[in-house]
């Protein structure tokens, strides 16, 4: 369980939105930012052009218990390909970690991530009932509810995942 809280400046007025780990999102498990209200969870400015239709996601990545960012614009060619700042670097190819206080730039926004607040499971609490899995082709375990989408940790697709009990 997690909440993200993320904000920016647009048009000389804050903002912030929350996002939890049972908000509804256009991809299961992120978070994507753009202008593109058809693909984006978070929709910055519409008419800032540095800034992309769909420009990046944010993933909790679960084996390290740490939010990353995914630059989505990697698949587009130069010059079209929007670089993505996170604290200071760069990042045109792969993806960056995140912590409060990070900075994130897309073309002219800089978006803050105010606060991060994760709730552990208890593992070592017995439970009455089992807890079931899936786990993707490379090893790792999701919740049940991935099952047809992709794995937010390496991207292969959660077709037909084994079931596992994680805990019982």
């Amino acid at each position: 369980m997690y909440k993200l809280t993320l904000e920016w400046v647009e048009g000389n007025q804050e903002r912030s939105q929350t996002f939890t780990s049972t908000s509804h999102t256009k991809q299961r498990g992120t978070i994507r930012i753009g202008r593109d209200r058809e693909q984006c969870d978070l929709v910055l400015s519409e008419n800032e052009r540095s800034l992309s239709r769909l420009h990046v996601e944010i993933f909790l990545n679960t084996s390290t218990n740490n939010f990353w960012v995914r630059n989505l614009t990697r698949e587009q060619l130069p010059p079209k390909r929007n670089p993505v700042i996170v604290d200071g670097q760069k990042i045109l190819e792969g993806e960056a970690p995140l912590k409060v206080g990070s900075q994130i730039i897309l073309g002219k926004i800089v978006l803050k991530i105010r606060a991060i607040e994760q709730q552990q499971p208890a593992i070592n609490q017995p439970s009455a009932q089992p807890i079931y899995g899936i786990k993707c082709p490379t090893g790792h375990v999701l919740p049940h509810d991935y099952l047809g989408l992709f794995c937010p940790h390496c991207g292969k697709g959660i077709q037909s995942g084994e079931s596992q009990v994680l805990r019982s």
